[in-house]
């Protein structure tokens, strides 16, 4: 008996069903406050995020190479910026954390783009 397969998805196709989960994470992550809500607010939420990020890379293989590898780069630089940041005042973590976090905002959506496509 096949199994019905919605839009484009094959049904090897792990990343489709990974994609919200990481999508909701990253939301989370972009509506961190760091000042109001701090840097280890905002640690445990790029953690959650770096987590289903690194689901969905793996699920897609090598099918996004390019935009996975700009996701784990830009994933590389936050973490980075989080660690130098811990012992700052939280306007100055901010500052520092900002354009790290836009970089992985602009990667991170470029890589849903693609699979949102692949998947419809």
């Amino acid at each position: 008996m096949a199994v019905p397969v919605l839009g484009g998805c094959s049904s090897d196709a792990g990343y489709c069903n990974q994609l919200d989960e990481t999508e909701a994470a990253f939301t989370a992550l972009r509506e961190t406050s760091i000042i109001a809500e701090g840097t280890d607010t905002l640690e445990q939420r790029y953690d959650a995020f770096e987590d289903e990020a690194e689901e969905l890379i793996d699920a897609a293989g090598d099918e996004f190479a390019e935009e996975s590898s700009a996701v784990e780069a830009s994933l590389e630089q936050v973490n980075a910026s989080i660690e130098a940041a811990a012992n700052l005042d939280l306007g100055t973590a901010a500052e520092q954390i900002g354009p790290a976090l836009e970089s992985l905002v602009s990667s991170s959506q470029e890589l849903f783009d693609a699979v949102t496509t692949a998947c419809e």
